[in-house]
């Protein structure tokens, strides 16, 4: 039996213990160590795969900054074509061939032609810029008077004759109906009237190629059946049918496609050596390569001209005769194209005239017409019989 005095009280009994207990579970320096290593790796992990994400974010936003710019900043800028110095953007095509849209759609509620535009209106635009440059020396000018006349030509109300006339009305009525096809395809009057002015000076040009056309050419009396390339209907089978002995008018009238130079039966009438020149050698022969021309009655084999196929039937001729309107309109649209073609190739050799457009530019200068494609009213005829454009 423990006597009083020498019993221990487990308060300070227990007190060295604990400490030594606490002592036992402190870590080691070594393990501390190990402790900070491990601790320092992860959040070099953490940092790296922070870092990752961030540069995968940039990465992407990179890309996309990159998209937007190639699809919508850099385009517009890029240069479509130059005549001496003077530029022409994508961006400026897009506005062009928009602003003829919204007009064809004024004038008639149609809409342009998005599958051969893009480049011919570039090449237009081109021609207009070639045909500014050479006016002077063509003898050529535009004035603003000359505009101003023609912008009431086009938009000036015609009272019907006899009619008594209030002229302050008739400007008011002007005024308003040239601010509406302003507003309606989005146009500014200045923009206009430089589209005016270059209608003017293509004017000019045709009424000097009109001065070079002989009152009465040599000439042969047609009739054709013209058809579209990749069409369903095959110029051989057609060709084998005339053979055979089917009416030449009825087969035009089955199988042919519209055309403005010949009737439903296929009667073109009188026409001259240079109207259609992918058929002059049919036509007229070449006495240089002694190729005799298609004999009076005779069927032609099927000729490959630049936009048709097209069966001849030779009626009569050649003959000097007296140009028909139709024939004389269309001589001189060959001049113009041939002279602005010419021009168009000796730029272009003479380093003065550069075109920069393949099919990627075509592709987004389609895309951006087609998203902002303009939805106008078709105008409605006035009253007193006048037009709000054209007026003819």
């Amino acid at each position: 039996m423990a006597l009083p005095w020498q019993r221990r009280d487990p308060r300070i009994d227990g007190t060295p213990t604990r400490r030594r207990n606490r002592r036992r579970d402190r870590p080691s320096s070594e393990e501390t160590q190990q402790q900070s290593a491990r601790l320092q790796e992860e959040r070099r992990r953490q940092r790296l795969a922070i870092t990752i994400g961030i540069m995968l974010i940039l990465a992407v936003l990179a890309m996309v900054a990159v998209g937007l710019y190639r699809e919508f900043i850099e385009p517009p800028r890029v240069t479509a074509g130059e005549v001496r110095g003077v530029k022409f953007s994508m961006g400026d095509l897009v506005d062009r061939i928009r602003v003829l849209q919204g007009i064809n759609r004024y004038k008639q509620g149609g809409f342009v032609d998005l599958s051969v535009v893009p480049f011919e209106y570039l090449q237009n635009m081109l021609n207009a810029e070639v045909l500014r440059q050479a006016a002077p020396g063509l003898g050529f000018s535009t004035t603003d008077e000359d505009i101003e006349e023609e912008l009431r030509r086009r938009f000036y109300p015609n009272p019907p004759a006899g009619q008594e006339v209030d002229t302050e009305q008739l400007d008011r009525e002007y005024d308003n109906t040239y601010s509406n096809l302003l507003t309606q395809v989005n146009l500014s009057d200045e923009a206009y009237r430089q589209l005016v002015a270059e209608e003017l000076l293509s004017s000019q040009l045709w009424m000097m190629f009109l001065g070079t056309i002989p009152e009465t050419p040599e000439q042969v009396e047609v009739e054709w059946i013209r058809l579209d390339y990749g069409g369903s209907v095959d110029p051989t089978e057609v060709k084998t049918r005339l053979d055979d002995g089917d009416k030449f008018d009825a087969v035009a009238i089955e199988v042919g496609a519209s055309g403005k130079f010949a009737n439903d039966q296929g009667y073109v009438g009188w026409v001259p050596q240079g109207a259609f020149m992918d058929l002059d050698v049919v036509l007229f022969g070449d006495p240089e390569n002694e190729v005799e021309p298609l004999a009076v009655g005779a069927i032609s084999e099927p000729q490959f001209a630049e936009d048709s196929v097209f069966i001849i039937k030779k009626l009569a001729g050649p003959e000097e005769r007296e140009l028909e309107f139709i024939m004389t309109w269309q001589l001189v649209n060959v001049r113009v194209a041939e002279w602005q073609s010419e021009q168009l190739s000796r730029g272009s050799s003479e380093g003065w005239l550069t075109i920069s457009f393949d099919s990627d530019r075509y592709a987004w200068v389609a895309d951006q017409v087609r998203l902002t494609r303009p939805r106008v009213e078709q105008p409605q005829q006035d009253q007193q019989g006048g037009l709000p454009i054209g007026g003819q």
